[in-house]
């Protein structure tokens, strides 16, 4: 064991020797297969999985169930990688400005102990006045070949420093890395298998949780698949970020006048290039709160959300989509709202669904409706929803005018205050779940679900709008359905013609009656299955298949 011991301190010594220009955009990094490997000790398997308990339940055993949890694993990713024949490059940047050393030193070290080899770190210190981050950045911690450590001698900003990181890196693909936060030791490992699978993707994303100040894990965020729309509400894709290089370049880089959003200002340029986009559902980013982090304190940054409402207005304003961003008050910091320009309601074919109208009649009446129709939009509306606003129709036919989207949905609250409808998903045997129904409607909910502008694969049959277009290209309503099941698949062959759906709260409807989706033909239900059996067994990809989906209360909580 001991002769082992100094084998490795021989070589990494070797490996010191070798001139970083073999770690360049042309060679292969394949010799980093023999640089001795940092083990990682038991602490990162033990103590970076510790979840607190007391502020997120259950996710101690989803960690346990879930993470990289011991040495044997983390070998046998590290000799899968070893036998593939071109492994990625992947490069990680990471800006430091006055960290504290102990959490900057976890930061590094999640680095070098990943399972992943083919990796390059690129540390730019932005001038930091203390002199442990200094003392960190030149200490035995980053003495590896791997590594490389700039410094500016004045603070320079966010985005300068990680553009000059960016531009000193050599790797195809580049991640971002946040100098007070951690990686999971998997994490370049499951980037790199998703570039061995799906060789044009541009940008991969993963789940993330928080550090909190004792060092635990909790709030977790489960995201949902790529989702334009839900990117209009918020960053929601951040942390862990990986892009290929070509893209950053393509794109220019961070913008230093967006700083304190330029991640945010980032991907929503990169999502008007169309991007392959591949989302991991694992929690492979922790990010760390501690006093005076976005993290912990919203308030410690208003200049971050300022640029985050600047960003999201230059956004609209080059995809001309008319209307301003506004960030919402009501819920935490980072939410924005949308306020786009209504269509006329002239463009809008409105057809009432009566009360009376039989559930087997449905697919039948509505077809028939539009037929006699030739507006642009087509609303189908049952008569006991009241619009809370006189624009509620205008604002759901607005967010049809955007690319891609062709149908949107409104909210339905009660009469007596509570959440009917902001969206849905389905159980696997394609019964509709829909979140938080019967809870306030202050109630916004895992990711403010209700409250936000989100994509959706389950619209509201009594409360849609469809874009003519789509309409005509899906040859409107399956007539094999009789009830509104057939809107429902409607709307799945749409997501599979590429078109994507919305829930937008802000066009709000008053219900009457809560029983509106209670009857329907049993056999409209037994075809929807057999015919999107696949798809429900798969998952909703608005849905992050993390998240239970049991039954309706379960929803949002974790999955067993």
């Amino acid at each position: 064991m001991e002769k082992t011991h100094w084998m490795r301190r021989g070589l990494r010594k070797f490996f010191k020797c070798i001139p970083t220009q073999f770690l360049n955009a042309n060679s292969s990094w394949q010799w980093l297969r023999f640089y001795p490997a940092i083990i990682p000790a038991p602490q990162c398997f033990k103590q970076w999985n510790i979840a607190n308990e007391k502020l997120c339940p259950g996710y101690q055993a989803w960690i346990d169930k879930h993470s990289l949890t011991s040495l044997e694993d983390w070998q046998a990713l590290r000799q899968q990688a070893y036998d593939w024949q071109a492994p990625p490059k992947i490069s990680i940047v990471t800006p430091v400005y006055n960290a504290d050393a102990n959490v900057l030193y976890e930061c590094i070290i999640s680095l070098r102990a990943q399972a992943y080899p083919y990796w390059q770190l690129v540390l730019v210190d932005d001038g930091s006045a203390q002199v442990e981050t200094l003392n960190m950045l030149k200490s035995g911690v980053c003495k590896d070949p791997r590594i490389q450590v700039y410094f500016n001698q004045q603070s320079q900003g966010i985005s300068k420093a990680t553009n000059k990181a960016i531009a000193n890196s050599q790797g195809d693909y580049v991640v971002f890395l946040d100098h007070d936060d951690r990686l999971a030791l998997d994490a370049l490992y499951l980037i790199a298998e998703q570039i061995q699978k799906y060789p044009e993707v541009d940008i991969i994303y993963s789940d993330r949780d928080m550090i909190s100040p004792l060092n635990k894990r909790y709030m977790h965020l489960f995201k949902p698949d790529w989702s334009p729309e839900t990117l209009l509400s918020g960053n929601y894709i951040f942390h862990l970020m990986c892009y290929q290089r070509s893209l950053i370049n393509k794109l220019g880089g961070l913008r230093t006048e967006l700083d304190g959003s330029q991640d945010y200002d980032l991907i929503l340029r990169a999502a008007e290039t169309d991007p392959q986009v591949r989302h991991i559902p694992k929690v492979l980013y922790h990010w760390r709160q501690y006093e005076g982090s976005v993290s912990l304190d919203s308030g410690a940054k208003n200049y971050a959300f300022a640029a985050g409402i600047k960003a999201l207005n230059q956004a609209m304003q080059r995809r001309e989509i008319a209307g301003t961003a506004t960030e919402i008050k009501s819920l935490w910091r980072g939410n924005y709202q949308l306020d786009l320009v209504c269509v006329d309601i002239s463009d809008i074919a409105v057809i009432r669904l009566d009360t009376e109208l039989e559930n087997n009649a449905y697919t039948q009446f509505v077809n028939q409706a539009v037929q006699e129709t030739e507006q642009a939009y087509i609303a189908i509306i049952s008569e006991v929803l009241v619009p809370s606003d006189e624009n509620a129709l205008g604002q759901l036919a607005a967010w049809l005018q955007l690319e891609g989207v062709g149908l949107a949905s409104g909210s339905i609250i009660t009469d007596n205050q509570q959440i009917h409808y902001a969206g849905a998903t389905y159980q696997q045997d394609g019964s509709l779940l829909i979140p938080y129904q019967g809870a306030p409607v202050s109630e916004a909910g895992y990711m403010a679900v209700t409250h936000l502008t989100r994509n959706i694969s389950a619209p509201h049959p009594y409360c849609v709008l469809i874009r003519r277009e789509l309409w005509q290209q899906l040859n409107g309503l399956n007539a094999d359905y009789q009830g509104f099941y057939s809107l429902l698949d409607f709307s799945l062959r749409a997501l599979a013609a590429d078109w994507r759906c919305v829930s937008v709260p802000q066009a709000q409807y008053i219900s009457s009656r809560q029983s509106l989706l209670m009857q329907f033909p049993e056999q409209d239900k037994k075809l929807f299955y057999q015919q999107w059996q696949a798809w429900l067994k798969k998952g909703d990809p608005y849905y992050n298949q993390n998240l239970a989906r049991n039954n309706q209360d379960s929803l949002y909580h974790l999955a067993a």
